[in-house]
């Protein structure tokens, strides 16, 4: 090990770490051009299936490289010998003319367990973190191909050498990287390695990684700083009398969904505005509003790292109904926190799968199924009964809320001025607030609706129509850019209505329609005549009226479709109005140039660390869920294979739009793919578009309802690495029936 390596390509790379490490690898040999004419003697020496692989000189230097640039083969069966040449000659015609003309035959590991890509730090980004990406199966290429979505990532901060207990599953890769790191005495490498059928490391290929200097000194800095906020999440764990549960975990996608509305990282106006409009205050006054328990609460959203998160413990405390003891609330949210702890998947669905925080139409019998082991069972009578109090509420809550946020709207003129302290004020308390009242109902509904379909009381199709019949101001939106199209309307009549709506509610770098005449103008060209208006089939009231007479439920149907609609289109509507208030407030502050924390002052936020973004901290990696300490350094991304929205196949293009700024003029029959599912996007709806990805989005999400009610089928919320895979794709094929999409 005196000599450092001086890259050439793959096989001078293996031969090194045979020399001077006890790793195990696959047995291979470099091949030329002149030894083809002896293929059958060559191989003979092989497994019985071999992997061609690519050896360019070019591939692997100390100022270079192309890694995957280049093409490998295989497995192919060794009595395969035309194959084989054939192979030899595809990869060598895959390099760049002045290359070495060499190729690596290497043994294929039959029935490997895994496959894994170990890098030295997050590819693609400056995050310091070693990245152990794994397969758990035998496709030897399936990380490095893009073709699988199945893959588990494992992310370590570069200030550890020793893994938490929790992650120990992951030494065997630890001890490959930090052997070949100090192997090469060069920190930047991505490894390429099996685990075969006995569970044993073997090495496929080594190569370095440019485009990063690990520097120690500023790694830890970086640590220091991390270790604040974990400083600031323990203090954070203390309880008071009212609160129940002891785990203390934070989510980016439950309750008010941050990484949706603000995103992941978001600026310091964006995450100011939002906590300021919702999560310091509105959010608890409208749970008691509403008719949950009284609870004295505190601040929801919480900044770790630079990513906004939401209080999960506040959040199930605050659906809690009044008349549940205070023993049985105690035991309700400890069953609650454990049950995401030990499925953190459900962290972006937790009032579906986790909280039971509205009546789904249950009866008792069905209610305390998963309770009852819990609670008695008289409490869970008291339970069920205090969700069909608070259901019965729903019309008054809706229309008075309407009342008061559509009397502030008609404020909002042009004299109105939107960054005056008790305007911004009036904005949150009369527009904010009903609009989370009319929110909280459009997800009731939306939760009675699956309810329906799962207890079969209606079909797919059924539910679509039922969604399709829901006419709001996004469907009117629609039928106006139309009517512009053809010359009935004005665009300047248009703007008046749908000026304000921008893509990213609350970034200020975000332009409105008004201030974006090329885009406004190509979204009425591309729009589509509407549809005539859905009138639905009988036997949707008679099989709900049915299944309401059999429950004893004291509903017609008639009523609660007519409730279905009217609260599904006043969520949107209300949403509508109310981001007329935050563009207003947007457009002031960037006309008077107001600096943040002058923002902050007139938002009566403290302007501290705990509530601004650190640039020290740009490169941070984060979960989407906290459950512990360790969280702030070692973490596995959950395996999220999002949201599916629709029925049958879809088959098309893929069109990535990262950012507002980089909006295209034509989405026709393309499979859009965004990074959240922000309600500012609502603009894409007046595109005829085959499907619609996002990276972050639950299953009632704004965009979940816009595309059922739109017909459009959709995959909300995939995750990080798989909206990695489908960014990176030319084209896609999503099998909604089943749940699965692939490239093709």
């Amino acid at each position: 090990m005196n000599n450092r390596l001086s890259y050439g390509n793959k096989a001078k790379n293996l031969e090194y770490v045979a020399k001077n490490t006890d790793i195990e690898i696959p047995y291979f040999k470099e091949i030329y051009l002149n030894e083809l004419n002896n293929i059958e003697n060559i191989v003979d020496s092989f497994s019985q299936k071999i992997m061609i692989r690519s050896n360019s000189s070019s591939e692997d230097k100390d100022y270079s490289s192309s890694a995957g640039k280049y093409l490998s083969i295989g497995p192919i069966e060794k009595t395969d010998l035309e194959t084989i040449k054939k192979s030899w000659e595809m990869v060598i015609n895959s390099y760049e003319e002045q290359d070495n003309q060499s190729v690596i035959f290497q043994n294929y590991i039959e029935n490997a367990k895994s496959v894994s890509v170990l890098t030295s730090y997050k590819v693609g980004s400056d995050s310091a973190y070693r990245t152990f990406s794994t397969y758990y199966g035998s496709e030897t290429d399936a990380i490095t191909s893009g073709k699988y979505s199945e893959i588990n990532n494992f992310f370590m901060h570069r200030s550890f050498d020793i893994l938490p207990k929790k992650y120990e599953k992951y030494n065997v890769y630890l001890k490959i990287v930090t052997q070949l790191e100090d192997l090469f005495k060069n920190k930047q490498l991505d490894i390429e390695m099996v685990l075969d059928k006995n569970n044993s490391p073997q090495l496929l290929q080594v190569r370095p990684l440019m485009g990063k200097k690990l520097n120690k000194e500023s790694i830890f800095e970086e640590k220091d700083v991390i270790d604040r906020n974990l400083k600031n999440y323990k203090k954070l764990n203390k309880t008071t009398a009212d609160r129940f549960g002891t785990n203390q975990i934070y989510s980016n996608m439950s309750d008010m969904n941050p990484a949706e509305m603000i995103g992941k990282k978001p600026d310091n106006i964006a995450f100011g505005l939002y906590k300021f409009m919702f999560t310091d205050t509105t959010w608890n006054i409208q749970r008691g509003e509403f008719g949950y328990r009284k609870y004295s609460g505190g601040k929801l959203m919480e900044l770790f790292n630079n990513v906004a998160y939401i209080n999960v413990n506040h959040s199930l405390n605050s659906f809690l109904t009044r008349n549940l003891q205070k023993e049985s609330c105690e035991e309700i949210i400890n069953y609650q926190l454990n049950k995401l702890k030990e499925n953190p998947h459900l962290h972006d669905s937790i009032e579906f799968d986790i909280s039971r925080s509205s009546y789904v139409f249950d009866t008792v019998e069905e209610f305390s199924k998963e309770y009852k082991n819990i609670i008695s069972p008289s409490e869970i009578i008291k339970w069920h009964n205090d969700l069909i109090q608070i259901d019965s509420q729903n019309k008054s809550t809706l229309e008075k809320n309407k009342k008061i946020i559509l009397s502030t709207f008609s404020k909002l003129d042009k004299s109105f001025e939107y960054s005056k302290k008790e305007n911004i004020k009036l904005i949150r308390d009369t527009m904010a607030l009903p609009f989370t009242h009319h929110s909280r109902l459009g997800f009731v509904y939306f939760a009675q609706l699956n309810s329906l379909l799962e207890k079969e009381v209606i079909s797919e199709d059924q539910k679509k129509l039922l969604l399709l019949s829901v006419n709001s101001i996004s469907t009117k939106m629609k039928a106006d850019a139309y009517e512009v199209k053809i010359g009935k309307k004005t665009l300047e009549g248009f703007l008046d209505v749908y000026g304000h709506i921008r893509a990213g509610n609350y970034n200020l770098l975000s332009s409105n329609l008004k201030n974006n005449l090329n885009f406004t103008e190509s979204l009425i060209n591309n729009s589509q005549q509407p549809l005539d208006d859905n009138i639905l089939p009988k036997d949707i009231y008679t099989n709900i009226e049915k299944y309401f007479t059999i429950n004893e439920i004291p509903l017609e149907a008639s009523a609660w479709i007519d409730m279905f609609q009217e609260g599904i289109s006043t969520r949107e509507n209300s949403k509508f109005y109310y981001t007329k208030g935050i563009d207003g407030i947007l457009n002031e502050v960037g006309e008077k140039n107001t600096s943040d924390r002058e923002l902050f002052d007139l938002l009566d936020i403290e302007f501290n660390e705990e509530n601004t973004s650190d640039k020290r901290l740009k490169n941070v990696l984060m979960p989407d869920l906290i459950t512990s300490n360790e969280d702030f350094y070692f973490y596995e991304e959950m395996s999220k294979n999002g949201n599916y929205i629709g029925q049958g196949t879809v088959i098309g293009d893929v069109l990535l739009i990262e950012n507002e700024a980089n909006r295209p003029n034509n989405l026709e029959n393309k499979i859009v793919v965004i990074p959240a599912a922000d309600p500012g996007w609502d603009w894409i709806f007046n595109y005829k578009i085959k499907s619609l990805v996002t990276k972050y989005g639950g299953p009632n999400s704004h965009m979940a309802i816009r595309c059922a009610e739109h017909n459009i089928p959709a995959i909300l919320g995939v995750g990080e690495n798989n909206f990695t895979v489908i960014s990176n794709s030319k084209s896609l094929k999503i099998d909604f029936s089943n749940e699965g999409f692939s490239n093709v």
